[in-house]
């Protein structure tokens, strides 16, 4: 249930910046992140926000998601304004990401360079549980953009991925990073 906010000034209506929110910016490595907050479980140590397909309400779904955070990008941008560099990096972060499509994170990504323009050689990670990816979804997340995967593995003995209501089995990270390294992922590029 959700809690009260947090004391303070409420939002502007206009999504304008408060006072020196935007300092510096232009004078330093500019990066995105994207929150994508959907699980298949809610593991028992997670406080971040995420929800699971019975958890949510009217008016949100993995669906709709894509295009409703592409739409914050191109607000972002516009509250940003002027003196905004490339984008450094990009985190893909969560929940877990790669609940929705590779062509919708893919989709995310065209986004951000549309608005910003991503810079050469620009870190793009996405978080992953090991139950969420495959050969193939790999593949499509390197075609997309994708240059850096962060595996999700808190153990390999299955009665502690239990405590922890991870449902990956203990041998199915390993077989995610090989498929990873098939498709062109790095080691030097793993988390």
């Amino acid at each position: 249930m959700p809690g009260a906010p947090p004391a303070g000034e409420p939002a502007p209506r206009d999504g304008s910046l408060p006072g020196g929110a935007a300092e510096g910016l232009g004078r330093r490595p500019f990066g995105v992140y994207v929150h994508v907050p959907f699980c298949q479980t809610r593991c028992g140590y997670c406080d971040f926000n995420t929800y699971t397909a019975a958890e949510l309400g009217g008016g949100a779904s993995r669906e709709s998601y894509a295009g409703q955070a592409a739409a914050e990008i191109r607000f972002a941008r516009k509250v940003l304004g002027p003196g905004v560099p490339q984008v450094a990096t990009v985190f893909l972060g969560g929940g877990t990401p790669t609940l929705l499509p590779p062509a919708q994170l893919g989709g995310l990504l065209t986004a951000i360079d549309g608005e910003f323009g991503l810079a050469p050689g620009c870190e793009v990670t996405v978080e992953a549980n090991p139950e969420t990816v495959d050969e193939r979804s790999l593949a499509q997340l390197r075609a997309a953009g994708v240059t850096r995967i962060s595996l999700g593995m808190q153990s390999a003995v299955p009665h502690v991925l239990s405590v922890l209501d991870r449902v990956h089995q203990p041998g199915r990270p390993a077989q995610c990073a090989r498929w990873a390294r098939a498709a062109g992922f790095s080691t030097s590029a793993w988390t």
